[in-house]
């Protein structure tokens, strides 16, 4: 779930003037509202607090321009699951690791978890690139086998990308190159990426950001853009239109009609100033929140609007 820094070329868009302007301080608020004594965040506000929407809580309340006024909360509440021994997979370590780095704190603390991050390397790339290669060219067992096994395959893409993250944070070990020709083989011929020759919006997220991580240029690139452009027209939830737009900015594509972006993110605000993941009958959560305001600030970028004041 970890937003580029976005540093491409400004694109000019045709949009319609709109009228919509997001309470940054309310957004913030919600945010806070959702702190608890044992340091983290959780948008149902009962402990104990879950690790993703701590993380993202920090993560939104940075690309808000807000001060973190409860990092050393933050950071305890990390402490103490480490100190537990609840750091024990590779989505929490994730997890508290991209934490810290938002709050501008060493991660040395995370090292010695250098050891299980190299063997799941191992495991994922062993276990992955037989089934990756299998579907380049599947029969009508193999595909059946493979759509069985797509829901923990789909997983592994995206537990890559958290490794590929760790291994540039924790200077863990892995071989560039094999990670780029198993993510490669899984772009399909309309552009996305996925297994078993259906693509799938999360899919191709994981996999451009692997590839931006790595510095890989997309050779096809156009027809991931056609992809992504087909999938907007089709679009109802928040984080679908996350996927999609973060994708666009990965490689450094045009967006296709801000003005109808940001209204869509503005219909999935509610009172009390969080977003839900549609626009109607969706309670607002810290995540949705965060997909809201990623998408946003990228639409700004882009579009030199101010949506948020």
């Amino acid at each position: 779930m970890s937003s580029p820094n976005y540093n491409g070329p400004a694109y000019i868009f045709k949009m319609n003037n709109t009228n919509v302007v997001m309470d940054r301080e309310r957004i913030i608020q919600y945010i806070e509202d959702c702190h608890l004594p044992d340091g983290g965040y959780f948008f149902a506000r009962i402990e104990p607090s879950s690790g993703l929407e701590t993380y993202l809580a920090t993560k939104t309340l940075k690309l808000l321009g807000a001060e973190i006024k409860n990092a050393k909360s933050i950071a305890s509440f990390w402490e103490q699951r480490d100190a537990e021994g609840s750091l024990g997979d590779l989505i929490t370590i994730f997890l508290a690791v991209e934490t810290y780095k938002e709050l501008g704190l060493q991660v040395g603390i995370f090292k010695k978890y250098k050891k299980y991050l190299a063997d799941h390397y191992k495991h994922i790339v062993s276990r992955s690139a037989f089934v990756y290669s299998e579907n380049i060219r599947l029969s009508r067992k193999s595909f059946s086998l493979a759509m069985s096994y797509f829901g923990t395959v789909g997983r592994e893409l995206e537990n890559l990308f958290y490794l590929v993250t760790l291994s540039r944070d924790l200077e863990v070990e892995i071989n560039k190159e094999e990670v780029i020709k198993l993510v490669v083989s899984l772009q399909n011929k309309d552009g996305g990426f996925g297994q078993g020759r259906e693509s799938h919006l999360m899919a191709t997220y994981h996999a451009l950001s692997i590839l931006r991580l790595l510095s890989f240029d997309v050779s096809e690139q156009k027809k991931v853009y056609n992809y992504l452009i087909e999938q907007w027209e089709d679009r109802s939830l928040l984080e679908d239109l996350f996927h999609i737009i973060e994708s666009l900015a990965l490689i450094h594509e045009s967006l296709p009609d801000v003005n109808k972006i940001i209204q869509f993110v503005d219909s999935c605000q509610r009172n009390n100033g969080g977003f839900g993941r549609a626009p109607v009958m969706s309670i607002p959560t810290i995540v949705d929140t965060y997909f809201a305001i990623s998408v946003v600030r990228v639409c700004e970028n882009y579009s030199h609007k101010k949506f948020l004041c």
